[in-house]
């Protein structure tokens, strides 16, 4: 019936007591439907293997904040990538019992109005247990007090500013009590440049170009005040914005120091602008040794100067995958899953980590890609062991020999497979895959038998972080009272032939 015949229905039946009783069934079956149904339900999950004895599996969330568009994206993409992959492999084992982990990424496009929306956003999520990232320390500074604020756990793989936990301050405090980083940070960088520069290379008249973006003290300043603690005349510092769009920036400041003629520059500007003011110096015929912040270790540098690049050095804070002993099977789970170079075979696709360099030097461009020309001096892949004689079968020589020199190429195939891998891999990856893994075990401490994410859980999952310790593939992952790294590392690159090699690393 259409509802207007319905109506009529209901109002004729009404005017008879015989048709109200009629009505006043049909009121009475109707409401009692839910409830026959429910007792169904009921009855059915109360069966043999019902719901009633099945643990209830909750979900609590894991977000990423990183540059997901623009420049910086390869880098920012491959920081997801990784926490995916420490996700899946949690889930999988069953890290938590009771509790599955899923995946909330967002886009800080590695600047402040980003961070602080990227900020907000995990701060409504109601499940979430922690957040990798940013990887820049001035998308650090506008999120960090949001986050902080609602107690969530954050670990960043790459954030550099001493200030983020409260080094500098007299007495000093912490000022984001949830906040951990695995990298080392800027001061200690600049001491060790610093000290290569002046102790080691004797340099004594140095200049320094700084095209940080200003939030404060930067690495370039900071490089300035350690030099000349040490005795070198740091005579100019030349303040950047990066690449302009008419090159007059780039003439003055090569003029400038081509007038001035120090020994040694210190450039902490983009990997773009630093390449093309390696160019001007070395065509205006200036013998000046180049030092730089790890913006530089970019493809981009090496393209725009070439063989004028031989000999500079670059410091990073982030240990690259071809030298970290432990990360051989995080490089091939990742390669397996999101791609990487192609095997003899061509069963697998390039992974596509270059990224096109941004004009300035946050953490953003100056931490998250891994030197793509990384040579075999920079690999902690052991080379190739020659199978031993012994092992061969003398008695028909020949076919043996050939057999085990089919063998040994196979074994060099794979380890050269899993050098160019490893290569490929931003740098970032793997510490963002030990940051994801330190909530994670941190959760795993916690959740179990809670009822859902709250306040007391993020609370001791921060308590849990700080106090944890593993070895992770980027090595041995600890967090002191202020939650800075306890193992900082500095690594030290030249440029050869176009190619960063790693001459030492500083623990």
């Amino acid at each position: 019936m259409v509802p207007g015949r319905i109506g009529g229905w209901t109002r004729a039946r009404w005017r008879t007591g015989r048709g109200r009783a009629i009505l006043a069934a049909i009121a009475a079956l109707i409401l009692a439907v839910p409830s026959a149904l429910g007792l169904v339900l009921a009855t059915v999950l109360d069966d043999d293997g019902g719901g009633a004895d099945v643990p209830m599996t909750r979900v609590a969330t894991l977000g990423v904040m990183a540059p997901l568009s623009g420049d910086l994206s390869a880098d920012g993409t491959s920081v997801r990538n990784a926490v995916a992959l420490a996700i899946d492999e949690a889930n999988k084992s069953g890290a938590i019992p009771g509790w599955r982990l899923e995946l909330s990424t967002r886009d800080d496009l590695s600047r402040p109005d980003g961070g602080a929306q990227a900020a907000d956003a995990f701060a409504a999520n109601d499940r979430l247990i922690g957040v990798v990232g940013p990887l820049s320390s001035l998308v650090a500074k506008v999120a960090l007090p949001t986050l902080s604020a609602e107690g969530i756990p954050v670990v960043s793989p790459s954030n550099a500013d001493p200030t983020l936990t409260g080094a500098g301050t007299d007495p000093r405090t912490r000022p984001y009590p949830t906040y951990f980083r695995l990298a080392g940070t800027d001061e200690l960088q600049a001491r060790v440049a610093a000290e290569y520069a002046v102790r080691t290379l004797g340099r004594r008249r140095i200049a320094v170009v700084d095209g940080e973006p200003r939030y404060g003290t930067t690495l370039g300043g900071r490089f300035a005040v350690r030099a000349a603690a040490l005795g070198a005349t740091v005579a100019s510092v030349y303040q950047v914005q990066g690449d302009g769009a008419d090159g007059s920036e780039l003439d003055s400041t090569a003029e400038a120091i081509e007038q001035e003629a120090p020994d040694l520059v210190y450039v902490a500007t983009g990997a773009a602008f630093a390449g093309k003011l390696r160019t001007r110096l070395a065509e205006a015929g200036a013998s000046i040794q180049v030092m730089g912040s790890d913006a530089l270790l970019q493809p981009r540098y090496t393209d725009d100067a070439k063989s004028a690049a031989d000999g500079d050095l670059i410091t990073s804070l982030l240990v690259p995958p071809t030298r970290l002993s432990a990360a051989g099977a995080f490089v091939a789970d990742y390669s397996e899953r999101f791609g990487g170079p192609a095997d003899d075979d061509g069963r697998t696709t390039p992974s596509g980590t270059d990224s096109t360099d941004a004009s300035g030097a946050s953490e953003g461009n100056r931490h998250a890609a891994a030197p793509p020309t990384a040579t075999r001096a920079q690999t902690a892949t052991p080379a190739p062991a020659r199978i031993p004689a012994s092992t061969q079968d003398t008695a028909s020589a020949d076919g043996d020999s050939a057999a085990a020199q089919r063998r040994q190429a196979a074994h060099d195939a794979s380890v050269e497979l899993a050098q160019r891998r490893a290569e490929a891999i931003p740098v970032a990856a793997a510490y963002a895959y030990d940051a994801a893994r330190a909530i994670i075990r941190a959760a795993a401490t916690v959740l179990p038998g809670r009822p859902a994410v709250d306040a007391a859980a993020r609370h001791d999952v921060v308590a849990a972080i700080g106090r944890g310790s593993f070895t992770g593939v980027t090595g041995s992952i600890g967090f002191d009272r202020w939650g800075d790294t306890r193992t900082p590392r500095v690594v030290l690159y030249t440029v050869l032939g176009g190619r960063f090699v790693a001459l030492t690393t500083w623990t």
